[in-house]
Formats: structure tokens, C-alpha cells, sequence
């Protein structure tokens, strides 16, 4: 694939000033359909939720119950075609604009909340979720597949957070067994600048940005569609301590590492070898260190 140019200069300097931006149409209309027809059938049929990977974002799993933030972990697993689309070439491309030509898809996110109900998601930075003994250039692309504002749950931006430490944490409300977390450092809310997009129009954000999502009170089901990208992370022990990962474990942890020794260590494996970069050393000690790590959890 030939990377064209998806932002202008202007727009590039935008970004890394304020740690964020909006993309128009950067999805064709008929991929938007195609993408939430997709996204939508996988949490009907409540697809990897016993391998982990589709788990209730706001509260504790219940299989007896409808969750709250339904979420669905690396879809591509699932519905390989989404990785066939010119939405995805466009975001790859974008992404090597802002982080380099070693930029790689490393995971993605599909993200529900139902009409009415779903909650907000917590103030955060990304890298707030990542190991402490890293280096990161990482953003994440947050496509809109319906309309988005302030009453669905459109994204929300501290502009220049991007160029912020890493906050303090915390799990909401102590609970370390949800999957969310909660800025608690200094930050001011009412900074927050909201961005409303249209179908097919995106976000694409720092992971050090700090960023928030409001309950959907409208009568229609909000869903986004999330890709993440990074360049291989750097190892240097000892940058920081963040102390909020430490215990943390959640339901559909449990659910994968009981599948991980069913033999699904090895089916994930043969899911992730495709997009190994076999010929960029970074690139493999990265994901030695990301199996490494797998196989751990998974005893």
C-alpha cells in the first residue's frame, strides 16, 4: 500500500500543538454502513466473549444480563474484511504521517453505548493504561459511524495535554476489576473542548491527550469504532511508577487466560503472526516482549 497524504501541513502542526484533531470523511459513506453492520452483528451475537475480548466497559461482566458499555476488543479477529477497506489504507496512512513509517495497527477498539444509558467514559490519558517501562508514540483514531455531539457521548479534548506527564489514576470508585480509569492528577474540566463529527468523520488523538466522553442520552445507540497505532515502544525501566495497574484484573481477563489454557494462546498467536514485522528488529523485540508477557498471565 502507497501512503498518500491525509493531513495537510497546517493540520500536522495542529495536532502536535494541541494533541488532537478532527478528520473529515476520512470513512466513505458506504464503509460507514459496512462498518457498523459489521460492529453491530458482533455484539449481537455477543462474539469473543468467551475468549475476553467482548466484556462490559462500565461494570462487572454478567452473562444473564444486557451490559451497560458493551466493548469489543480487536474486531479485526472477528471480521477480517474490516482491515480491507479504504478507511483502514486512509487511517494507516495518517498515522505513518504523524508517528513515522514504522507506524503499525497495534489494537483496536469498537465501543456501544446504548440509547439512554450508556455512561460516560472517565477522564484519561491511553498511556495511563500502558507498562511504566516503556517509551511511547502512540495515537489513536476514534471514527464516528453515526452523527456525534455533546448528547451521545462525542469525544472531549484537553487541548495541549499531549505535552503533560502521565496523570495519576485511579480505578472509579476503587474497584480495580473495571476496565476503566480515572484521571485524578490537576487538570482543569473546563477546558474541554468538545468535537461533534459527522458519520465518517474521526478524531485522531495523543495517547498522552487527555480526553472524555459524556453519557448517550439520545434515543439511538452510539457506536465508535477505534484504531490504535504505534510505533515499536522503547524499553527504559524505571521512567515512572503507576501504581493504579498494580492489582488490577478484570472478568474478561479471567475469561482469556481460561481460554489462553484451552489452547487459545495458540490460535491468538496464528491471528497476530501475519502483521509481525519480521524484518525490523524493534519490531520483534517488541513482540517477544508482548508474549512474553501473554504467556505469564495465561498460567
Amino acid at each position: 500500500m502507497e501512503d498518500a497524504a491525509v493531513l495537510s501541513d497546517e493540520e500536522t502542526s495542529l495536532y502536535r500543538r494541541q494533541g488532537y484533531l478532527s478528520v473529515e470523511e476520512i470513512c466513505p459513506r458506504d464503509e460507514v454502513h459496512q462498518i457498523r453492520t459489521i460492529l453491530l452483528k458482533l455484539f449481537e451475537e455477543r462474539t469473543g466473549y468467551e475468549e475476553g475480548a467482548q466484556y462490559d466497559f462500565a461494570s462487572r461482566d454478567d452473562p444473564s444480563a444486557p451490559p451497560k458499555f458493551p466493548s469489543l476488543h480487536d474486531p479485526r479477529h472477528y471480521a477480517p474484511e474490516l482491515l480491507k477497506t479504504q478507511y483502514f489504507q486512509r487511517a494507516t496512512a495518517l498515522a505513518r504521517q504523524l508517528l513515522g513509517d514504522e507506524a503499525a495497527l497495534y489494537g483496536e477498539h469498537a465501543l456501544l453505548k446504548p440509547a439512554f444509558i450508556g455512561p460516560e467514559t472517565p477522564w484519561h490519558q491511553d498511556e495511563a493504561f500502558r507498562s511504566p517501562d516503556f517509551e511511547y508514540r502512540e495515537l489513536s483514531i476514534w471514527l464516528a459511524l453515526q452523527p456525534v455531539d455533546e448528547t451521545n457521548g462525542c469525544m472531549q479534548f484537553i487541548p495541549g495535554s499531549n505535552r503533560w506527564d502521565v496523570l495519576e489514576h485511579r480505578s472509579p470508585g476503587g474497584d480495580k476489576s473495571l476496565h476503566p480509569l480515572q484521571c485524578c492528577g490537576e487538570f482543569d474540566p473546563g477546558q474541554a473542548v468538545p468535537v461533534p463529527l459527522r458519520a465518517g468523520d474521526c478524531t485522531v488523538h495523543d495517547a498522552r491527550t487527555l480526553h472524555y466522553t459524556g453519557a448517550n442520552i439520545s434515543p439511538n445507540p452510539r457506536l465508535a469504532y477505534i484504531m490504535i497505532f504505534n510505533t515499536p515502544p522503547v524499553y527504559k525501566p524505571g521512567r515512572r511508577e503507576s501504581p493504579w495497574l498494580v492489582g488490577r484484573w478484570t472478568d474478561s481477563q479471567t475469561r482469556k487466560r481460561e481460554w489462553h489454557r484451552r489452547g487459545g494462546i495458540a490460535v491468538e498467536a496464528m491471528r497476530r503472526l501475519p502483521a509481525a514485522r519480521w524484518t525490523s528488529p524493534r519490531w520483534v523485540a517488541w513482540a517477544t516482549i508482548r508474549a512474553m508477557s501473554k504467556l505469564r498471565f495465561s498460567r
